[in-house]
């Protein structure tokens, strides 16, 4: 019985592919490692992203703890940069309580330059904090859209007085 398998026999002359893969390995590992790096850089990009949005949100947070930590400006900013230990005190913070009112009549808005007097005649003066960071990013391969550092911003608003 005569197998399929080994019916045609290919005649192979050896060393007339010698050094083919190694070729074709030099010309495509520039490509591999540039684009390897290129995920490992964009990964590290969303990585410091995702940081200084949380900073924003712990400087938010341990001010909504009370209307005297809503107007510590420098105790946020501590809270913030503490969150983000990969930018320290490259990190810029900027918080503000623009934004006040009372909790019987939620729609209108009351001055917040008035702290300590409480403006509401009724209830406890409900003030929104709002924190703004800052950090900037330099990629380690320079791309064609990103040429140098990058500016990343993250935002929370909390509001505050009413725990």
């Amino acid at each position: 019985m005569v197998s399929l398998f080994n019916c045609r026999r290919v005649k192979h002359r050896p060393g007339s592919e010698a050094g083919g893969s190694l070729v074709e390995f030099a010309l495509l590992s520039p490509l591999l490692m540039l684009l390897l790096f290129g995920m490992v850089d964009l990964g590290r990009w969303l990585y410091l992203d995702i940081e200084v949005t949380n900073a924003a949100h712990a400087g938010a947070q341990y001010g909504s703890l009370s209307l005297t930590n809503a107007h510590n400006t420098a105790a946020i900013q501590t809270a913030a940069q503490n969150d983000a230990p990969d930018f320290g005190t490259n990190l810029t913070v900027t918080s503000a309580t623009t934004s006040c009112w009372c909790p019987t009549a939620p729609g209108t808005i009351v001055t917040c330059n008035s702290y300590p007097n409480n403006p509401c005649t009724n209830g406890t003066q409900i003030v929104l904090l709002q924190v703004h960071t800052t950090g900037t990013y330099t990629p380690w391969i320079s791309y064609p859209p990103f040429t140098s550092t990058i500016t990343i911003r993250g935002y929370a608003a909390i509001p505050t007085g009413q725990y």
